[in-house]
């Protein structure tokens, strides 16, 4: 609804401001309506009434007439439409009052026309109110814009796409050389040289097709000065949104540049610094000091090249002792040599040894005279040199010489920085001339020569800081040399010291796990194992048992040590290296008192490593006595009851307690490695079961044998079945290898790679516990697998868990969606047998059909599921 309008009549008779206001409702206007007739209240009606539309009659009788209210109308409130009605104003006076700013005028005796009027004056008004409102704000948003581009501490242009300015800038002006009128309608390449204006073409074509700003950092020569501008050069757009002009803002970087540069160099000297005083231990090599700290300053410093020289006092020469930058297969001696100037007279080493101060050179090539030493550094890339002094003993020993290969590198502040690292280098100079041996003694056994408590319980504490991150075991080892006293009394101590360091090597060769080693004390050792079980330390131990009790020979001496261990486990046995090595010694004592070859500190550890240990003997027996059996289970098809194939399952035929869980003996076999062996045997045995049923001539099903993780990660796997099939009797064999998805997804393009090559062989496969992994679909469609086997965890619960009957829905779908046969496990019921059939399962294996049988009750229920002949 349009707002109430506010008229003034300015007319003397009431009755002729009644008709006007008559017509005024007719033409549709709301209103509310104000009369004035004396020169004084039309001047406070016009401030205070605020009046949208003045009505006025030409003659009145008082103080006021017509045309001085348009006159006083026109000064106070020139945007208010005003209309004269009247009856005696005549075409004439009519003219004239239209020439002094009235809007228009009507007679009273045709007052019909005064609504069309003052609609019509009204919508002109307002449109006379919007456009100076917008002329109002164009003159204000220029005014913004001329003062922003005149505060604004860059350079800024404006061009048509034809390249002609249409405005610059005072910085622009100032920066030039050039005025706005000087350029202003004249285009770039005129203003600039043909290489400037091709790039300003080229940064236009750029912002131009993209409709998007381009924004980079540009380096140009200025004279005799190098400058740098942030360039920012963006499109603006006309009413269709595509780009009319093209505004370009640049500005001068190069103070913030060269400050950065600085602060670069400084924060590269830093880490020059950091990375020589960082070592965890010191360094106690003179050698590997020097190449260190040059590698550090090329690599981490960014120099170009890195060198240390050590003076010889008796000759007075300088001798390169390490390097770094230099290319490989460079006589590092002769070049070194050459870059410094000598055997030159007033060479920069001389004069650093003359001075003891640095010598600096920031402008190689600025040389006036360039030698064959400075034109050698200048033709490597070099623009600046520093040659600082190593002091020992408050003596110039050596110097440390810097390359850069920007020119007025070595300022002030980088030059007090690399003082300090100078002086950093000589103090680890002096300290090794002086203090190696003290520092050695600190952390390392003399006899030995590996480290000592100190140095073991720092590296346990540092190992135990790393453990909490990563949540794994480490296993402290305290062990003693049985009759070691005796024998140093007998033999001496150099016999004794001597057997002392053949046994540190000997356990070093042996136990290769073993993180850090350390003599303890005369007879004791230590040591500590990262992210291991109980029962891999008790394995290792065992295994080198042997290999351990050889006699030592020292000398014209064959001795005989037994070693007894201690173990204890963090973190259950202590949080801290003093608490492990005090517990571990505490099983020590024990082992020792009970006459074990080792022990661990929680008696239940000790407990389940001997069983295991026990099993792992008897499990190695049971392969050398042939106690492994196979066990075969059908694969019938669901559509005809069929045996379409077998799965070989091992067992265990203890001669104590009988038939074993494979659950409690594969585990060891996998984790003792003895699964390689046992695998091979259960392939020989399908095969030769194989092979002797298919030579009777009777329908003979295939084998599934499974391949543990072990044996497919070997690299010579494909290899292995290659040489089992062929002295089996070659290509026909009836094998076929299941394979977990866990397994199979280990290593991806590995395993499908040997899949393949056994493929060619005549071999099938099968992804084990489908639906317990993680399979990939777009591997799991790559893989040469034949068939699917659901995990029997799922078909356990189908007939329960609606989750499990819409995961082997599923899996069902999906292998017959890849052409992939599907084989049920543990199917146990005849319910579930119903539901895998009316899902579409295609074969099922489980007690409802046969349990695991011998080879020949397998062949019989083969020939059963065909029927009678």
């Amino acid at each position: 609804m349009e707002s109430e309008l506010k008229v003034l009549f300015v007319e003397d008779q009431p009755l002729d401001a009644e008709l006007c206001e008559h017509e005024l409702r007719r033409a549709g206007l709301r209103f509310r309506s104000q009369r004035v007739y004396t020169r004084a209240a039309f001047i406070q009606a016009l401030g205070t009434f605020s009046p949208d539309l003045i009505l006025s009659d030409f003659s009145m009788p008082t103080d006021l007439d017509g045309f001085s209210a348009l006159i006083l109308a026109r000064e106070q409130a020139s945007q208010v439409p005003f209309v004269f009605v009247s009856g005696t104003i005549g075409e004439e006076r009519a003219v004239e009052a239209m020439k002094a700013g009235a809007t228009d005028y009507v007679l009273k005796d045709n007052l019909q026309r005064l609504g069309p009027i003052v609609k019509r004056a009204l919508s002109e008004a307002r449109d006379r109110r919007a456009v100076g409102r917008a002329q109002a704000a164009l003159r204000s948003s220029e005014t913004r814009f001329r003062s922003f581009m005149r505060h604004l501490p860059a350079r800024a242009s404006i061009h048509d796409l034809e390249g002609r300015y249409t405005y610059v800038n005072e910085v622009w002006e100032d920066a030039v050389g050039l005025t706005a009128r000087d350029v202003v309608g004249k285009p770039y390449t005129e203003i600039w040289d043909a290489a400037r204006a091709a790039e300003i073409r080229a940064d236009d074509e750029r912002v131009i097709e993209t409709n998007q700003s381009l924004r980079r950092v540009v380096r140009r020569v200025e004279g005799a000065e190098v400058k740098w501008w942030l360039s920012h050069r963006f499109p603006i757009p006309g009413e269709d949104g595509g780009p009319v002009t093209i505004g370009s803002i640049a500005l001068d970087i190069t103070e913030q540049k060269l400050q950065d540069e600085k602060i670069e160099r400084l924060n590269r000297i830093h880490a020059v610094l950091s990375g020589i005083n960082s070592s965890n231990v010191p360094i106690r090599d003179t050698e590997k000091l020097l190449y260190e700290a040059c590698r550090i300053a090329v690599d981490d410093g960014g120099f170009g090249l890195a060198w240390v020289g050590m003076l010889d006092s008796a000759s007075g020469a300088i001798s390169p002792k390490a390097s770094a930058g230099l290319l490989e297969g460079e006589d590092t001696a002769a070049n070194l040599i050459a870059l410094s100037g000598r055997p030159r007279p007033g060479g920069r080493v001389e004069r650093m040894l003359a001075s003891g101060k640095p010598v600096i050179e920031n402008e190689l090539e600025a040389q006036p005279d360039l030698s064959p030493w400075l034109a050698e550094a200048v033709a490597r890339g070099y623009r600046s040199v520093v040659v600082l002094p190593l002091n020992i003993a408050g003596e110039v020993a050596g110097n440390f010489t810097l390359y850069a290969t920007e020119p007025n590198v070595f300022t002030h502040d980088e030059v007090k920085l690399l003082m300090e690292l100078a002086a950093d280098v000589s103090f680890a100079l002096e300290y090794i001339n002086t203090e190696q041996k003290l520092y050695y003694l600190a952390w390392h056994d003399p006899v030995t020569g590996i480290g000592n408590r100190t140095l073991l319980r720092d590296r346990l504490e540092r190992a135990i800081q790393a453990s909490r991150r990563t949540d794994s075991g480490i296993a402290v080892l305290v062990w003693d040399v049985k009759r070691f006293r005796s024998i140093n009394g007998t033999y001496g101590r150099d016999v004794g010291d001597n057997l002392l360091r053949r046994i540190a090597g000997r356990v070093a060769a042996e136990w290769l796990a073993l993180a850090e080693t350390a003599r303890l004390s005369a007879d004791y050792f230590g040591g500590f194992m990262v992210d291991v079980q109980p029962s891999e330390v008790a394995h290792m131990i065992s295994q080198s048992a042997a290999s351990l009790a050889q006699p030592f020979v020292v000398g014209d001496h064959e001795l005989h040590v037994d070693i007894t261990v201690g173990i204890a486990f963090y973190p259950a046995d202590g949080a801290g290296a003093d608490s492990l090595l005090i517990n571990a010694e505490a099983a020590l004592k024990q082992a020792k008192l009970h006459n074990e070859p080792f022990l661990f500190y929680e008696p239940a550890i000790n407990a389940r490593v001997a069983e295991k240990l026990t099993l792992e003997n008897k499990l190695r027996r049971a392969l050398e006595r042939n106690e492994f059996m196979l066990h075969y289970q059908p694969k019938v098809e669901l559509q005809t009851g069929q045996v379409r194939g077998v799965e070989a399952l091992i067992r265990w035929n203890d001669p104590e307690h009988g038939l074993v869980s494979p659950a409690r003996f594969i585990p060891l076999l996998e984790e003792t490695g003895l699964i390689l062996e046992v695998g091979q045997w259960a392939l020989n045995r399908a095969l030769e079961d194989w092979r002797s049923a298919a030579q009777s001539g009777a329908p003979t099903p295939r084998i599934a044998v499974n391949v543990s993780a072990i044996q497919l990660r070997r690299a010579d796997f494909v290899e292995c079945i290659a040489r089992t099939l062929s002295r089996a009797g070659g290509a026909e064999h009836g094998l076929d290898l299941e394979i977990t998805e866990s397994t199979l997804m280990e290593s991806i393009g590995d395993n499908s790679h040997k899949l393949r090559e056994l493929r060619e062989m005549g071999v099938h496969f099968a992804i084990d516990d489908f639906g317990t992994g993680y399979s990939s679909l777009s591997y799991l469609a790559k893989l040469p697998v034949d068939s699917l086997k659901i995990d029997r965890a799922f078909i356990m619960t189908m007939s329960e868990e609606a989750q499990s009957m819409t995961i082997v829905s599923t899996i069902i779908s999906l292998a017959h969606a890849l052409d992939l046969s599907v084989v049920a496990e543990g199917v146990e019921t005849e319910e579930q047998r119903s539901l895998l059939g009316a899902l579409g399962c295609d074969e099922i294996q489980g007690y409802v059909f046969s349990r695991p049988v011998p080879w020949q009750d397998c062949l019989a229920c083969c020939d059963a599921s065909r029927g009678p002949r």
